[in-house]
């Protein structure tokens, strides 16, 4: 049992899929079965957050991004496990791939489920790294949209101007389909001419010899199919910016739990309550020198116009055991920078677990993304690993 859902309602799927072959007319995702996130709110349906103080609560109004996806055909199926508050305290969801494995946090449900062919699309969130690790660790896609893009009424915020709903999915194409609905805009999967990466360096110390492996092996795909593939010196995973996402985030989480009082902040658990108090701690003059560095790490994102940034998503394999969901050191900054991010599977590692690529547009807006994804989907079909496929 991966344990992805907290809710499932199959009556009302039924209901919806029934108003659907009524209707005169389809929409572009007539019946598609969607998995939303225990931190989007779904009418009529709990948002539990994974926490006991949000016990009861049934949202009244649909998450704008849901109304969407409901308004072209989608049909909610189910709600799936958040870590508590997407914030690291785990839920009790399994990597599909080896039940004795982290499916990666926080969208911990969205990510196994998929993963296990519950569903096609899930919804997920992301602060730091809670869309593009999980998918790496389960061997999915997973998309991060550039900040704004997608809507966010109707999330609950862990930290508002870094969250951004994404999707997790189990090809490109299905990403590309069911985000540009979401973001009303158009996305293609095919180029004109193959795309040009840069491999970013240095990557972070934590990187295992599995990933260095196989990020090596994903730019000899890209290069055999075409693509050309450059080394950057660009400090993207700085201590810098890395120490910047968590005063940015520490402070937003803070004011987030302000109205909480004593009793509601003690039945928090330890690392989110001790995440509250460090932001409030944390003065203007941290958080200034923070924000400027954001600043300077965006004007210098501009050398890439044109170019897909690539490197690891996580450090490596799903860690073993379930008390922690990974670091997401490797993600952090994107996040930090409103930056489109993408993951798509490339092979597996030693204990047989997937091993990921992950891919960035450095333009704030860009537009490049999901195609140059769907590149290297193609340029790494022959070295994919195979989901387990095992029922919940």
């Amino acid at each position: 049992m991966i344990q992805a859902w907290v809710s499932l309602d199959s009556e009302r799927a039924r209901a919806a899929a029934d108003r659907i072959d009524a209707a005169p007319v389809a929409g572009p995702l007539a019946g598609l079965p969607v998995g939303v996130k225990d931190v989007i709110d779904v009418a009529g349906w709990p948002t539990g957050c994974n926490s006991p103080l949000e016990a009861g609560r049934i949202a009244t109004v649909t998450a704008k991004a849901v109304q969407r996806l409901e308004a072209a055909g989608a049909i909610v199926v189910g709600k799936t496990v958040t870590t508590e508050y997407a914030f690291t305290e785990p839920g009790p969801t399994r990597n599909p791939h080896d039940f004795a494995r982290t499916p990666g946090g926080s969208s911990s449900g969205s990510a196994a489920a998929v993963a296990d062919f519950h569903v096609p699309i899930a919804l997920s969130t992301q602060t730091g790294g809670s869309t593009i690790r999980p998918a790496a660790y389960c061997g999915i896609v997973g998309y991060k949209p550039p900040y704004g893009w997608m809507p966010s009424e109707g999330l609950r915020y862990l930290a508002p101007s870094l969250d951004t709903i994404g999707l997790h999915a189990r090809t490109v194409a299905d990403i590309a389909r069911v985000a540009a609905i979401m973001e009303d805009c158009a996305f293609s999967t095919t180029l004109s001419e193959a795309p040009r990466f840069a491999l970013l360096r240095p990557t972070p110390a934590e990187t295992e010899p599995a990933m260095i492996e196989a990020i090596a092996g994903a730019v000899l795909a890209l290069r055999a199919a075409g693509a050309s593939v450059r080394q950057s010196e660009l400090p993207a995973y700085s201590a810098e910016l890395d120490a910047a996402h968590r005063v940015v985030m520490a402070v937003e989480v803070a004011r987030g739990f302000a109205t909480f009082d004593p009793d509601r902040r003690a039945r928090l658990s330890d690392s989110l309550r001790g995440f509250i108090e460090r932001g409030e701690r944390i003065a203007g003059d941290e958080l200034a020198p923070a924000q400027a560095v954001v600043a300077r790490a965006k004007a210098k994102l501009a050398a890439f116009a044109g170019e897909i940034l690539i490197g690891p998503p996580a450090a490596g394999e799903a860690p073993a055991g379930l008390a922690s969901t990974g670091s997401s050191i490797f993600n952090r900054l994107w996040s930090l920078l409103h930056v489109g991010a993408i993951t798509v599977p490339v092979t597996a590692g030693p204990n047989g677990m997937p091993l990921g690529l992950q891919l960035v547009d450095p333009a704030p807006a860009g537009t490049g993304l999901i195609s140059a994804a769907a590149f290297a989907e193609q340029a790494f079909a022959q070295t994919q690993p195979h989901s387990s496929g095992r029922a919940a």
